[in-house]
């Protein structure tokens, strides 16, 4: 499964570089995303108790965003996945038989200087039931330095993101608190910081 999802994201990944320009697949790929790597992780929400769910929404997992440069989901059909739009307004990815959801994560967004966004998304739980999902994180290699290329940032344009080593990145986001990996609400803004202000 995982060289067909490392396959995949491959695919995914040169049809997004070409969106951000012809010549974009061919001169990106091989310098920049050909040495990424994937990792599989099942995730599994359950209610806290069958008085507080039932016709409401409870936080399964709060606002974040990936660490990666895409996430492909695969989730069951209890649904749950919200996705934040510009305005601020939570949208519901519904399950779809046959279909995978996919994010575009913190690392290709500095690698993009912003131009692809990161995706702001939670987990809610609407019913009292537990909810699954799969998703296969493609990330960078650890040692890779993420900063925009020159013709990514575009002539006259400034880089909005310090240049940062990959591993570090991971670091900073993985979570002191057991059984949780990331720290949900932090970004690669957090990190980087953002060289506009």
């Amino acid at each position: 499964m995982g060289t067909e999802m490392s396959e995949l994201s491959r695919r995914i990944v040169k049809a997004v570089l070409m969106s951000m320009g012809e010549d974009s697949a061919e001169k990106f790929y091989e310098s920049d995303f050909s040495n990424c790597h994937g990792y599989l992780r099942i995730n599994s929400y359950s209610p806290p108790g069958s008085s507080t769910v039932d016709g409401k929404e409870v936080e399964g997992l709060g606002m974040h965003t990936d660490m990666s440069c895409v996430t492909i989901v695969c989730q069951d059909e209890i649904g749950g996945l919200q996705v934040r739009s510009r305005e601020g307004k939570w949208m519901d990815i519904n399950p779809c038989a046959d279909t995978l959801v996919v994010n575009v994560g913190d690392l290709m967004h500095a690698w993009s200087n912003g131009r692809l966004r990161s995706s702001e998304h939670r987990v809610v739980l609407k019913r009292n039931v537990s909810r699954f999902s799969v998703a296969f994180f493609w990330c960078f290699e650890d040692e890779k330095v993420i900063s925009s290329p020159d013709e990514v940032v575009g002539e006259g344009g400034a880089r909005i993101y310090n240049p940062f080593v990959c591993r570090e990145y991971l670091k900073f986001r993985e979570s002191s608190e057991r059984g949780k990996f990331d720290k949900v609400g932090f970004t690669v803004k957090d990190f980087a910081g953002d060289l506009k202000q």
